[in-house]
């Protein structure tokens, strides 16, 4: 009995780290109603299975099993990625040319983009450009490799193709900056990507959650003073919105 109570309670800690990124010691043994060191063996051994890695007071998920596949993601915060699509396109006028990255909040501008005509739009989104395709938008599918999770092309024909594009504006999403000197992404051939469509636009914004704040990934693509701005929604935490002194974020509600 007591082999399977060890088992059901570390399979539930292990659904919180890969849905929370991270659990607090103190806060797990309350839930439990067990000992903090006995938590703390839990962490050990998903540590060990490759799910948790051990921080002060606690553990954060192994970012290996953190990227989501983007149906995943869609679903989550979808009315502040809406309403983060929305302030966007505000800042977009008419006839503008606009690169959108992979993600989920750059796929919700995508959204309300098939009701638009006059844009041009690059993309590396293989969902956004078949979104996109038949709407009144002249849309390029920039090429390359298809990571598997993200359905995004990367790779040197990617970069090559962003290399000859002058964009008016890039939005870019991120896997989240939490104490990081930018925003951050999972693959690094994504972040080239990024740097590449940041070189290429005229303005740069992030389009990111509040959520977003509070866990960071492993590549750096660009510092905050290189975009323009953030657009976020209200949740975001106070620190996430003071990380650069002197560098404000656009708040969209």
């Amino acid at each position: 009995m007591k082999k399977s109570l060890t088992a059901d309670r570390r399979n539930r800690i292990a659904q919180m780290l890969l849905k929370e990124g991270s659990v607090k010691v103190g806060e797990l043994a309350q839930l439990f109603d067990v000992s903090t060191e006995t938590i703390r063996k839990d962490i050990i051994y998903l540590e060990e299975e490759g799910i948790a890695e051990k921080n002060h007071g606690g553990a954060i998920a192994k970012v290996d099993v953190l990227e989501r596949t983007l149906d995943e993601k869609e679903w989550l915060h979808s009315d502040e990625k809406a309403a983060i699509a929305t302030v966007a396109l505000s800042l977009v006028p008419a006839g503008s040319a606009i690169i959108l990255d992979t993600g989920s909040t750059t796929y919700a501008i995508a959204k309300q983009l098939v009701l638009a005509k006059g844009f041009t739009v690059f993309t590396n989104s293989v969902i956004t450009a078949g979104l996109l395709a038949e709407s009144d938008n002249e849309i390029f599918m920039l090429g390359g490799r298809i990571r598997t999770s993200s359905k995004a092309a990367v790779g040197n024909w990617s970069q090559d193709a962003l290399a000859s594009i002058h964009a008016d504006f890039a939005f870019l999403g991120s896997d989240g900056f939490k104490g990081m000197e930018g925003p951050t992404t999972l693959s690094y051939e994504e972040a080239a990507f990024k740097k590449g469509a940041i070189s290429a636009a005229k303005k740069t914004y992030v389009v990111a959650d509040g959520s977003k704040g509070k866990n960071a990934s492993r590549f750096v693509y660009c510092k905050w003073q290189q975009v323009n701005g953030l657009i976020t929604d209200a949740q975001a935490e106070p620190a996430m919105r003071q990380i650069v002194d002197g560098w404000t974020p656009v708040l969209s509600f």
